[in-house]
Order: C-alpha cells, then structure tokens, then sequence
C-alpha cells in the first residue's frame, strides 16, 4: 500500500497551499509477487499428483488444479501489451534466475534500496583522456545556426550541449567515403528540432555514418527547407521523421516548448491565478494543448530496418523531451538488460524531481536506468551538474509540479569491464 502524507499550510481560506509529499515506492513488489506466483503454481502442478488410493487427496489436487486453470484463464503472465517480458534482440528470454536479477536491480535502485541515494548522478571514473561538446569543431560561422561572431565568441549557446568522449572514434577531419561498406563510426542523433549541430558535426568533422530522427513537425519542416540543404547534399547524414519510443506504432505526443513535441500532458484544468492574492480564492481555467499523432520506433526495430544489425553504434545521443525515460527501458528490456552494442550515450534528463528522502541527486528512475547501465558497462563519466537546473516556465507552476528539473550526462563504455549479452 502506498502511503501519502500531506502537511497544508493555508493562507486565510485562499487557493494558496505548500505541500510535501512522501511516497515509499513499494508499488512494484506486486511484481515479484506475481513472479513468486507464477513459480509456485507451476512447481505445484507438478508436484501434486492424483494418489490413486487416496480419493481424498485426489479430489483436493484436481480442485486446486481447476481453480489454477481458471487463474491462468484469467490472468495471463505472457501478456506483454505494457509490460515487456525481458529478452535479447533475437527474442530468447533470460533464464528465471536473471530474471529475478534484472527485476531486482530494477526495483532496489529505484526504491533506493541500495547503497547510493545518488547513483544516478554520482560520477564514476573518468577514464576517457579527451572529453568535447565539439564547439571547437563546429561552432564556426557559416556552419548550421551559426551566424555572428558573438556566437562563435560565446562558444554557441545553446547548440552543443552534449559532451562526448573522443577516445576510440576517428581522428578529426576524417573524410566519409561513399565506397566504405562500413563507416568509420556511426551515430544515432534523437532529438533535432531544427539544431543538428551534434549530428552534422560528427558527419562533416569525424566522417561518421550519422542518423537524425525527430517526427516534431518544426523538425520536419526544417529539413524540407533551404536550411538543410548542405546536410541534404551529405551522403553520410540521414535524416528520418519519427521518433524514439518505448513501442512501435503511432503515438499522441503534445504541443511543446519552442515548437517541439512530447510525451508530457499538461493538466487540461488549471489554477487560475492572475490577479489573486493570498487572501482571495482561485478560479480555474481551462487549457488545450495540441495534440499530434506521429510515429515513433524502439532501438531494436530502427536497427533492424536500418539493416545495422552486427554494428556497433559509438554515440546515442537521446534529447526526446521526456520520451527518454520509456525509450532507454525498451532497449534494456529488448537487450536481456544489456546493450552491448553500444559504446556511449550522451542524453538530457527531462521533468524530474527528488526522493524527497534525501533531496537533490537522488531520483528513482535516474538511479534504475543508470544501475542497469552501469552493470552492463556503460559507466556514468560526466553529467552537467548534481542537480541539474530548475524550469523556469510558469505552467509548470499551474500545474502543480512546483520543481520540474533537467540534467545532462554521459555514460562510456569502459575498456576494463568484462561485458557479455545477459546479466
């Protein structure tokens, strides 16, 4: 049972409240319940034989054996319509003693029933000797969105958020050629908008194989336009307009900031709080978000259609508005919790906040993916700050969520960890 505690401080009989939640986080022992059901019914029927002469344990087996019938019939544990059963990319499943593993490294990091509150955002040892946002590459006037020398002077802000480790990738001013079965590296860009600094940057400097993806119509639009005509005229850039998800298929993502598109909803009630102060009552307002239905991949199946199955992918960059979270679980949970195709990930953490137990640092679902990483290698060697930084958009305000965060971080793959395709 999940447990909430308020404490509300009002203000006279206004609409202004402070709170404070605490949530213990033990929703997800019903899955090793299930998991401990479905062991012991399967044990039982076959260790409950009918005794010949003894009708009475007879009767009883054949009771017990037609009410767990009828519980299958029921509930049936292969049902994979929202929860995956974990698997490698070919669909063998882990055996029952990786899987109770897998769930509990999931669920003790994410109730931060382990030895680090922080994990998710404690640094490991930096192994890597040369770490770049690649400013100096690409932050040059007449490169994409680079248009002044106050740019260039300010080291482009806002273009090249994603540091990345330059150990093990080519040599800058490798040039691509067409004739190359296999490119030198190869990089998946999620995330565009109409920015492709990072992908356009290891395609036209490094002479990498790079894919864009983003279905967000500025994103789609942008590379109809003139704008794009130099990465259009790129043999080794690719752009492709869907999106990075936890499912195949079409899904309903939401108007956004700076034209953008994602997976959070915003509240379609609201607080209304223009023109009231501390003593006056609020008035509610309603607020109607645009919708768009767009399509959207999971790793696994993008590999696939891609034909770059066997390949290794150097950098997953991952800037997805909040689809992140579903995306990075898909590829664990279709990888028997181990990606080990892939060097590095550089990403942005989106609409996250504290274990309020221990404050900043501390998230659940930070401290899960970044555990299931860590096992499978991909070590956590830089990210932007502990904390990250705070959104400063009203709405989030309105809609109650009172300290929304994001973070930047990446993980590398290190030379010395022994990484094999299972846990």
């Amino acid at each position: 049972m999940t447990i909430i505690n308020r404490r509300i401080k009002r203000a006279g009989n206004g609409c202004f409240e402070r709170r404070s939640y605490s949530f213990p986080l033990l929703a997800v022992a019903a899955v090793a319940l299930c998991l401990c059901t479905y062991l012991f019914t399967s044990d039982f029927e076959e260790q409950v034989k009918p005794n010949n002469n003894l009708r009475q344990t007879a009767a009883a087996t054949s009771s017990i054996s037609n009410l767990i019938d009828a519980e299958k019939r029921v509930f049936t544990l292969d049902d994979e319509t929202n929860v995956k059963i974990p698997s490698d990319m070919q669909g063998k499943h882990m055996t029952l003693e990786e899987r109770v593993r897998y769930l509990e490294l999931k669920t003790n990091a994410f109730m931060n029933f382990g030895t680090d509150p922080f994990f998710g955002v404690d640094q490991k040892k930096n192994t890597c000797s040369k770490m770049s946002d690649l400013t100096e590459f690409g932050c040059k006037i007449g490169r994409d969105e680079v248009k002044s020398e106050a740019q260039v002077k300010d080291k482009c802000p806002g273009l090249f958020d994603h540091k990345i480790c330059l150990d093990g990738l080519p040599k800058p001013g490798t040039k691509y050629e067409v004739k190359d079965e296999k490119p030198p590296c190869l990089i998946y860009d999620f995330g565009i908008r109409a920015q492709p600094q990072f992908g356009a940057t290891m395609a036209r400097d490094f002479g990498c194989e790079v894919h864009g993806f983003d279905p967000s119509p500025v994103s789609t639009d942008w590379w109809d336009s003139d704008d794009a005509k130099s990465l259009r005229d790129l043999p080794n850039y690719h752009f492709h307009p869907y999106g990075a998800g936890g499912t195949d298929g079409v899904v309903t993502l939401k108007e956004y900031n700076w034209g953008q598109v994602s997976i959070l909803r915003y509240n379609s009630w609201q607080f209304d709080y223009e023109g009231k102060d501390e003593g006056s009552n609020c008035g509610t307002k309603f607020r109607d978000s645009k919708s768009f239905n767009l399509d959207v991949k999971t790793l696994p199946t993008i590999i696939k259609e891609l034909g770059h199955e066997g390949r290794t992918i150097d950098v997953l960059k991952v800037d997805v508005e909040g689809s992140e979270y579903s995306f990075l679980e898909n590829i664990l949970d279709s990888t028997n919790g181990c990606p080990a195709f892939i060097n590095q990930i550089t990403l942005e953490w989106h609409h996250f906040s504290w274990d309020m137990r221990y404050g900043e640092g501390s998230n659940p679902s930070m401290n899960a993916i970044s555990t299931l990483l860590h096992t499978c290698g991909l070590k956590l060697i830089w990210r932007y700050s502990e904390g990250g930084w705070p959104a400063p958009e009203k709405i989030y305000r309105e809609l109650g969520m009172h300290d929304v965060r994001y973070n930047l971080a990446t993980y590398l793959r290190t030379t010395d960890d022994e990484v094999t395709e299972s846990i």
